[in-house]
């Protein structure tokens, strides 16, 4: 039962096919009119279509040389394309297309009817391109020379702050000797009343004196011995030094002529400078110590030479007298200006190394390793803003631009046309049909 009804469902399958050949066949007519139809109204729209042209140009974009020889864009492809896109929608301008090649070039292409069209639009592309390199190139610029700037102003700092420091030191050392001479007036009025005082005193004591000669002389004359035996000493000491010294001055001036070797001598201490001070100081402690043991030899020679002539004298005397000639002496440095201090020899050579810096930031000899750094980086960015400012390479077409006409495709159109018509008239026969079933 089950076989017999799909043989029937199967005969009427056959049956309809049948039938479906027969009414495309009975209506050819009708397919061959509307294929032919839309035939011809493929065939009239490719006669009457308007002939378009396409315009092409390939921008190169600008770019300039790096230090280590690479070359760098001025801007990215992608960040042209979005500046001319965003310039055609501020300023309505007609919608061009645009194709990045290798990260390098920029393709633009419009298509219209008017070739000149083409190529006044697409030479508003090229000009806003060349515009937008320029700028790009004068921020590059701008940025470059702003950073030589920002690092000659820090150098012209490091110098203002040396310039600084020095005048607070002769500031100081005003001061310093200042405290000095007003320190040095009150010593030398204290001396010059201590020295009236004990004139005084002597005078009170010559008078007092009688009879102590032969003891004294005794005393005088080995006193002299014992000076005459430390004399020579002192004095050997005193050519040991003065050989020593010209030997430091020496050493000091080889360092002088190499300055980062004397920044660096000048670093540890003690300094030759400071080694020289001592040496002299030593040298004139020795000598004062000579001067004041012959002073007390002709002053012990006198005492020997007035009890021999019946001039008497005492030790107290003596030792006011030496008092005195102490006296005397501090007066008489004081007069000179013969007095220094440890803490003005140490300002002294820290405005020495001041001036030397300033002096180096002058002449472009950096000591500093601060300013060495600065200078490097100044000539690395002058040497990149000479590149950049000597560069060739700005956006410019490759090449003139390329119009060709956009050929219409008739004979595909037409092809298609057919096809459409021949659907839409098989389309219509079974509309026609199916109506005519429903009739009858």
């Amino acid at each position: 039962m089950k076989n017999s009804n799909l043989n029937n469902e199967y005969l009427d399958d056959e049956i309809d096919l049948l039938e479906l050949l027969r009414t495309l066949y009975s209506s050819k007519k009708l397919i061959i009119i509307v294929t032919l139809a839309f035939s011809l109204l493929a065939f009239i729209y490719t006669t009457q279509k308007e002939v378009e042209y396409q315009s092409t140009v390939i921008l190169e974009l600008g770019s300039y040389d790096l230090i280590n020889g690479e070359k760098k864009l001025i801007e990215p492809v992608s960040s042209l394309i979005k500046k001319l896109k965003v310039n055609q929608v501020s300023k309505n301008l007609n919608t061009l297309n645009f194709n990045a090649i290798e990260d390098h070039f920029l393709e633009i292409n419009y298509t219209s009817p008017s070739p000149e069209f083409n190529e006044n639009s697409i030479k508003e592309a090229i000009k806003f391109s060349q515009e937008s390199y320029e700028g790009t190139l004068a921020k590059i610029v701008n940025s470059f020379s702003e950073k030589i700037v920002t690092i000659d102003n820090a150098v012209g700092f490091i110098k203002l702050n040396a310039i600084n420091a020095i005048k607070s030191i002769d500031s100081e050392v005003e001061f310093i000797k200042n405290s000095i001479k007003n320190q040095q007036k009150s010593q030398k009025l204290n001396a010059i009343n201590a020295i009236k005082s004990i004139d005084s005193e002597v005078e009170f004591i010559k008078n007092s004196i009688k009879n102590q000669q032969k003891s004294q002389k005794l005393n005088a004359i080995n006193a002299i011995k014992t000076i005459d035996s430390e004399i020579p000493a002192l004095e050997s000491k005193i050519k040991f030094l003065l050989e020593l010294i010209p030997a430091e001055e020496n050493n000091l001036l080889l360092l002088k002529s190499n300055p980062s070797a004397l920044l660096q001598r000048a670093s540890s201490s003690p300094t030759l400078q400071q080694i020289i001070y001592s040496y002299n100081e030593q040298t004139i402690t020795l000598k004062n110590q000579v001067q004041n043991l012959q002073q007390e030899k002709e002053a012990l020679e006198l005492q020997v030479k007035s009890i021999a002539e019946g001039k008497f004298a005492s030790e107290e005397l003596f030792k006011l007298q030496q008092e005195k000639d102490a006296l005397e002496l501090q007066v008489k440095s004081i007069a000179e200006g013969k007095f220094a201090s440890e803490e003005l020899f140490k300002l002294q050579q820290e405005k020495d190394t001041l001036e030397m810096q300033i002096k180096s930031i002058a002449e472009g000899e950096f000591i500093s390793e601060e300013l060495f750094k600065l200078n490097q980086e100044k000539d690395t960015l002058e040497m990149q803003l000479k590149l950049v400012n000597d560069q060739t390479n700005s956006t410019q077409p490759i090449r003139e631009f390329v119009t060709s006409e956009i050929k219409t495709k008739t004979l595909l159109i037409i092809l298609i046309g057919t096809i459409l018509g021949f659907i839409f008239s098989i389309f219509i026969v079974f509309i026609r049909q199916a109506f005519l079933k429903e009739q009858n």
